[in-house]
């Protein structure tokens, strides 16, 4: 093996987080055409850590959530929680994992429309098993720490669409899942609205030490978290390893997603030259301005970056 290869402890990064993803690919295929989902993600999230993950629609990023629940399954790639491998549960383990460990927040369809609030809350304590006093005691608990008192024996349709929300949140609390799952959930509210709800989740994140994951495109939401992924065309943009720094990845065709602050730093335009060098690879713009495409400039070879 090469001296300078960086080889990765798995073990030990997985017990300084509560999630490490590595080299995740999803490809769909639909016909005879094939559909990269995602092109080989690697990231972790901590302990209690609330995590956004920003993008446009079809970048990826809720395909990722299904695949962190277990809803799904990667083409390729692992998924580490507290250690021990997501992506090679069986059916029944999966829907175990779900139950006892993910809670799920999606933008729509969250509650079950005959149901009262607090029934919503209490209907998944009762499918785990909970006895009828206990689920009701933990339900009203969740409604009120997220102002809803007054509301828990009304039904969705009795509901705003911001109150439907803190319901769903609390009905994936509903079995003290360690990590809460969040799809576009403000999607179809309103700005005010919004601001509630994230706010909601954030508290039960510090209240009760939840680990969460929230997808969207909207940089106000993400802004809620103590971190923000950027996804763009199944790739997350440049990220600092919790290891090795600044890292980036390289997809199944060679390419590199450069992140912007090292493409600013260097001065990088749409097109370098890469060098192999004894120190490794080294990435050089490449100047046009002069008409001549193929020289590089003084300058650009001292902005050249390892």
């Amino acid at each position: 093996m090469r001296s300078d290869v960086i080889v990765e402890n798995l073990d030990e990064i997985a017990k300084q987080n509560k999630i490490v993803v590595r080299d995740l690919m999803k490809v769909y295929q639909r016909g005879a055409k094939e559909v990269i989902a995602l092109r080989g993600l690697d990231f972790e999230v901590g302990r209690g850590e609330f995590l956004s993950i920003i993008g446009p629609s079809g970048s990826g990023k809720s395909t990722l959530l299904k695949l962190l629940g277990a809803l799904d399954k990667p083409t390729a790639g692992s998924i580490l929680f507290d250690g021990h491998s997501v992506t090679i549960l069986d059916d029944k383990r999966s829907m175990l994992y779900r139950r006892q460990k993910v809670g799920f927040v999606w933008q729509t369809g969250n509650l079950v429309p005959g149901l009262t609030a607090l029934k919503n809350v209490m209907l998944p304590m009762r499918l785990a098993g909970k006895k009828r006093g206990e689920a009701d005691g933990r339900a009203r608990l969740l409604l009120s720490s997220l102002g809803l008192e007054a509301r828990m024996n009304h039904r969705p349709h009795q509901l705003s669409g911001g109150e439907n929300q803190r319901v769903a949140i609390c009905v994936a609390l509903a079995n003290n899942p360690e990590l809460l799952l969040a799809d576009e959930i403000t999607g179809e509210l309103d700005t005010e609205t919004t601001e509630l709800v994230m706010q909601s989740l954030r508290r039960i994140n510090q209240e009760f030490g939840t680990t969460v994951v929230n997808v969207t495109h909207n940089p106000r939401v993400a802004a809620h978290a103590d971190r923000v992924l950027r996804i763009r065309d199944g790739l997350i943009e440049g990220q600092r390893h919790t290891l090795y720094g600044d890292i980036t990845e390289v997809d199944a065709k060679g390419r590199m997603v450069l992140p912007e602050a090292v493409r600013k730093l260097a001065n990088i335009g749409k097109r370098v030259v890469l060098k192999v060098t004894s120190e490794g690879l080294l990435v050089v713009p490449l100047d046009t301005s002069a008409g001549s495409e193929g020289r590089l400039t003084e300058e650009a070879e001292e902005t050249g970056t390892q």
